[in-house]
């Protein structure tokens, strides 16, 4: 099982919805697309989201629309967020049960940092990261994704 996560995006419906319909940002609607893809081709792949309101959220997760975000906030702060609402257990649990591959903005790789480090997460960023870091740019990280999935499926 893959289990792939991603940021919230600060576009959204104006309704409650399930999280991977919720959040309307570019970022997000490509990957929903490229999940739907690789699992109509057999690929099992869950998608969760860290949403600076909720935490760790399952696509399926209807959650009421709002506005916070971790950008614009300190190391420190992300952190500290991170910890308040239990992300690092929730991240943690995922690497225990199954291949976590990180699709996320520098604020919310700072939040999961110390509990993916430290394992073989695969992680899809243009900027440095650790564990299995496949450098990407900011607009094809789906692309990357898509092409990770049907290579580890194997």
């Amino acid at each position: 099982m893959f289990s792939i996560v991603t940021n919230c995006t600060a576009e959204k419906l104006r309704v409650a919805a399930p999280a991977r319909e919720l959040y309307r940002g570019p970022s997000v609607r490509r990957i929903v697309k490229v999940l739907d893809e690789v699992r109509s081709a057999g690929v099992p792949a869950a998608l969760y989201i860290i949403s600076a309101r909720y935490g760790l959220v399952h696509e399926n997760q209807v959650l009421e629309p709002y506005d916070v975000t971790l950008s614009g906030r300190s190391p420190e702060e992300i952190k500290k967020w991170a910890r308040s609402v239990g992300l690092l257990n929730a991240i943690a649990e995922l690497i225990e049960n199954s291949t976590v591959i990180l699709v996320v903005s520098k604020p919310y790789y700072i939040a999961v940092e110390e509990a993916v480090c430290s394992h073989g997460v695969y992680i899809l960023a243009p900027y440095r990261a650790c564990g299995r870091w496949i450098k990407t740019g900011n607009f094809n990280k789906h692309i990357v994704l898509r092409e990770l999935l049907y290579k580890l499926a194997k």
